[in-house]
């Protein structure tokens, strides 16, 4: 319990103890005083009825201090009942309309007051500023390790192909968070490496208003642990949380980027090449979004990405598995089912519906503007949106916007978040971690919540989620946040997010839909305590949901302890590796609602089922899944999936659908990845699964067909289908 529950406890028990006793005492005290004049006055002068009259004022004075004492017990142990029933049960309320909004709201002020985890940077004008400048930035970039400085603490000689430096994963699991803001100009000279829960954002109307230019690599990721993993390649498997927005690079370089999930370029215009990789080290599950790219993408050894709403003006190269692209323009590449070779391509060159993520901007006059891109649909979509004018938004005043400021204290959070809310404000949260004591409610259409620097709400202990949008409510978006579990004191079904409740039937607006963006699920690794827990990470019971880039990670590994060794030491000397009973989940996402979009979904390592989609019309492209690595051969007994339609559906499109498995600790045999009833209106086109290592294998593709790895040669190959059509023989 926190440092807030142990006061109020203290509070409610001085109710109890108080500072009566002494009182009591000393009232006790005159009684026996009384008591002693009594027996030595002579009995003669004492009648009966005197004696009558004395004791029973005695006996009255003795009922009223018992009437007082239970009284305050009484008291007190409503308070702890209030108390108890405030931080464990739900809120009881039907959440099925919008309620009415608090008139009595002020504006809050703009320009905000920024915290510390917020630094506003303005273009260097002199050389002396851009090395000041280069020197800030390097503060907020990943430690590194030299190769004399690694090689010191060994005999061996240092190999000539090894760097001179590398950065490392040291901040895997902190709690630190930053977000790096720029003023609209021209930064000239400028470089650095963007680190663990870091966000880069450019605060002008378009890209181009915040330019790096004349640098070598401008804001950039690179592999990671040089010298340890797989050296000298490193990984950027692990290169998370981290993201660089509304900006134009132009590095000498290139721009690369060799990072996995959660980790977003977006509403970028990068002037040269984008390299998405870094050597030989492998990463996965990356996302471009609204961006131009006026030089070649070059994927490299990337096992899953996806490009959404990119102006490709030179076209792509390389990638390991499946590439998606969606809503692209320019060089788009042919779609390609991987069976001969290659990575497979999915394209859909027209989607239905795009949304982009809400971002700030800082006018001239020094004032902040919180910007919502408007939607598109199909045919109508708004080119500029994508183009150069990188225009059609609502611009909102910050007079309007609550900046979130963080505290330790879970109750402090929720009621100033909460009545921000309430007054129909929007809310961008600083970066930081927020414990929420109870749920944010978004009651009002067209609200926002927008992260900045990886923001994370803490779920209430008692099983309710960190957000809960009310039922009927459209056009509301939440962006650029981190959901994280907490331990969990209550019974009640628990998630990190809801949107609806369960037997409300709202279908959403389908001209106005609710939207999720960078929306980053975690259920243990940067918690010391392993009972970390929920029972499933988003639920949607509404329809016309929205959702761009969402990855939901049940912890493969976690933070050691201080002084804690390593269980699986060969894997990695960095972390535990989290072994069965620990850190539980049971499904990443279950969808209720009808005309629910995911464009960029990954979910891994749950104990069930990974995905259940439940209702009709639903699309997915890009799918990243990953089964659990500590669950033993019950798992596959009980028929979990990678990917499960509901059996009622009738109508649902899936592309770039990518399971794997790596069953670590048991020899797991699952019949098959995905799951779908057989209809006309079910298309899963471009799927796959892939036996990474370790034990076990997914016996088929999708409804028990497709092929299966059979030896261990299989490893890192992967196995597909396509429109019901599955390849016989490995990759091929």
């Amino acid at each position: 319990m926190d440092d807030v529950d142990r006061t109020d406890d203290i509070q409610l028990s001085s109710l109890i103890d108080g500072k009566r006793a002494p009182r009591e005492l000393e009232e006790d005290t005159a009684d026996d005083n009384d008591n002693r004049r009594i027996s030595h006055k002579p009995l003669e002068l004492e009648t009966a009825s005197s004696l009558d009259i004395k004791l029973g004022k005695k006996r009255r004075r003795r009922r009223c201090h018992r009437f007082v004492k239970l009284c305050v017990a009484l008291t007190a142990v409503i308070l702890i009942v209030s108390y108890i029933l405030w931080r464990v049960l739900p809120l009881q309320e039907s959440h099925t309309t919008t309620g009415s909004m608090d008139s009595s709201k002020k504006d809050e002020p703009n320009p905000p007051t920024l915290p510390d985890s917020i630094k506003l940077f303005y273009p260097p004008k002199t050389q002396q500023e851009i090395e000041a400048l280069n020197a800030e930035l390097s503060k907020f970039s990943d430690p590194i390790v030299t190769k004399e400085e690694f090689f010191n603490k060994t005999t061996l000689p240092p190999p000539s192909n090894y760097p001179d430096f590398t950065y490392t994963s040291e901040l895997h699991f902190t709690s630190k968070r930053t977000a790096l803001l720029f003023a609209p100009g021209v930064y000239e000279g400028i470089d650095f490496e963007v680190a663990y829960y870091t966000s880069v954002q450019g605060l002008g109307a378009k890209p181009t208003d915040v330019i790096f230019t004349n640098c070598d690599k401008g804001p950039h990721v690179d592999a990671i642990n040089k010298f340890t993993t797989r050296p000298p390649n490193g990984s950027g498997l692990d290169t998370f949380w981290r993201s660089v927005e509304n900006i134009a690079t132009n590095p000498r370089e290139g721009m690369r980027w060799a990072a996995s999930q959660a980790a977003p370029l977006r509403r970028v215009h990068v002037q040269s090449d984008l390299l998405l990789f870094d050597g030989d080290a492998w990463a996965s599950g990356g996302v471009l979004a609204n961006a131009i790219v006026d030089g070649r993408i070059n994927f490299g050894g990337q096992q899953q990405y996806l490009i959404r709403n990119v102006e490709l003006k030179q076209g792509t190269v390389n990638g390991a598995w499946s590439l998606v692209f969606v809503g692209c323009t320019g060089e788009t590449p042919l779609e390609n089912s991987g069976m001969k070779s290659g990575p497979s391509i999915s394209v859909d060159n027209s989607p239905k519906l795009r949304i982009e993520k809400p971002f700030i901007t800082l006018n001239e006059s020094g004032e902040f503007q919180l910007r919502v891109p408007l939607p598109s649909f199909g045919q109508s979509f708004h080119y500029e949106v994508l183009g150069s004018q990188f225009e059609g938004e609502e611009v909102r005043n910050f007079a309007g916007v609550k900046l979130g400021v963080p505290s330790i204290d879970a109750a402090e959070n929720y009621w100033a978040l909460q009545k921000a809310l309430d007054e129909g404000k929007d809310l961008v949260l600083s970066p930081g971690e927020y414990p929420l004591a109870a749920s944010l409610e978004v009651k009002y259409p067209n609200q926002v919540i927008l992260g900045l620097g990886y923001a994370t709400l803490k779920a209430p202990i008692n099983g309710s989620p960190c957000i809960l949008v009310h039922s009927n409510v459209p056009g509301v978006r939440i962006a650029g946040i981190m959901l994280e579990a907490s331990v969990l004191k209550g019974t009640i079904p628990s998630s990190l997010l809801q949107w609806g409740m369960p037997g409300v039937h709202d279908v959403g607006d389908s001209k106005n839909p609710g939207t999720l963006s960078d929306v980053f699920c975690r259920v243990g690794g940067a918690s010391y305590d392993r009972h970390v827990s929920t029972d499933v990470m988003i639920q949607l019971y509404s329809g016309n949901i929205y959702g761009d880039n969402l990855w939901l990670w049940r912890a493969d590994h976690v933070k050691l302890h201080p002084g804690e060794e390593a269980n699986f030491p060969h894997i990695s000397p960095y972390y535990r590796q989290t072994v069965m009973g620990e850190c539980q989940v049971k499904v990443g996402m279950k969808v209720q609602g009808e005309g629910v979009t995911m464009v960029a979904l990954a979910v891994e390592h749950t104990i069930e089922d990974q995905l259940i989609w439940e209702g009709e019309n639903g699309y997915v492209a890009f799918y990243q899944c990953e089964f659990p690595y500590d669950v033993d051969q019950s798992y596959a007994e009980k028929s979990f999936v990678g990917y499960r339609v509901g059996s009622d559906v009738k109508n649902h499109t899936a592309m770039g659908v990518g399971v794997y498995s790596n069953f670590r600790d048991y020899d797991v045999n699952v019949a098959t990845a995905i799951s779908h009833p057989e209809s006309d209106g079910i298309s899963f086109s471009n799927v796959f699964t892939v036996y990474l290592d370790n034990q076990g294998k997914i016996n088929s593709v999708v409804n028990g067909k497709g092929p299966r790895p059979v030896s261990e040669s299989d490893r890192g190959r992967p196995f597909r289908c396509r429109d019901n059509v599955c390849s016989d023989e490995i990759g091929g």
